[in-house]
């Protein structure tokens, strides 16, 4: 059995990726690099929407920015958060495509 303090980091990942615009952004940063305007984009939100649930997610240690010039790249650092973001969006995915008769069989290219 896990240790208490294991539970309650894993409890408090979960807590920081249940709000959709945190997970869009670590689902996009998972891909590489971008810039708040494109995550702005992508999560559908105003940037300075964006700019609070990045200053959460930086000041929890799971992205991290750089300045190259003017703009700012900000990428995902964390690789716990990483992992658990591919898993889940990978069952997402998995059960979306068995809903839709679309699950490979095996020794079938994906």
């Amino acid at each position: 059995m896990p240790s208490s303090e294991a539970i309650a980091s894993v409890a408090d990942r979960l807590r920081l990726l249940a709000e959709p615009t945190r997970l869009v952004i670590c689902a996009a940063l998972a891909q590489g690099e971008s810039n708040p305007g494109c995550l702005a984009e992508l999560a559908g939100v105003a940037p300075a929407a964006l700019s609070q649930q990045l200053s959460r997610l930086r000041l929890a240690g799971v992205v991290k920015a750089r300045r190259d010039g003017q703009r700012i790249w900000y990428e995902l650092v964390d690789q716990e958060v990483r992992a658990l973001v591919e898993h889940l969006l990978g069952v997402t995915r998995a059960g979306q495509d068995q809903a839709r008769g679309t699950v490979p069989t095996a020794g079938a290219p994906a």
